[in-house]
């Protein structure tokens, strides 16, 4: 009984991050990994002694703790792609403030 919160959870998420994407708040790309995070979700919830036998695989003790392995690398790789793009976004701002001050400076030349 449980595992239906589970469920609607994660159908609620998929709903909600498609949701944004229609009202153009997100961007495809960015939903992409979200959705997938939900489905891997829904397939757990639907099949919830999946992660033991995937602990059991991989030779893990305690199967929850994959799941929070799983969780935190999830997290790191969205936060990874989030400070390469922070990086590149401020390269592009110093390079058009740079353009800006050198239109700003033609332009008062112009005026001379």
């Amino acid at each position: 009984m449980k595992n239906i919160y589970f469920i609607i959870l994660s159908l609620l998420i998929i709903l909600y991050v498609i949701h944004e994407v229609r009202k153009k708040k997100f961007s495809i790309k960015e939903s992409f990994w979200w959705i997938i995070a939900s489905l891997i979700m829904l397939i757990l919830a639907i099949f919830p002694y999946s992660i033991d036998k995937l602990a059991l695989f991989l030779h893990i003790s305690y199967p929850p703790s994959l799941l929070f392995v799983l969780c935190i690398i999830f997290l790191l790789f969205i936060n990874f792609r989030n400070s390469k793009r922070i990086a590149e976004h401020q390269e592009k701002i110093i390079e058009l403030a740079q353009y800006v001050a050198l239109l700003e400076e033609e332009l008062k030349e112009r005026k001379k």
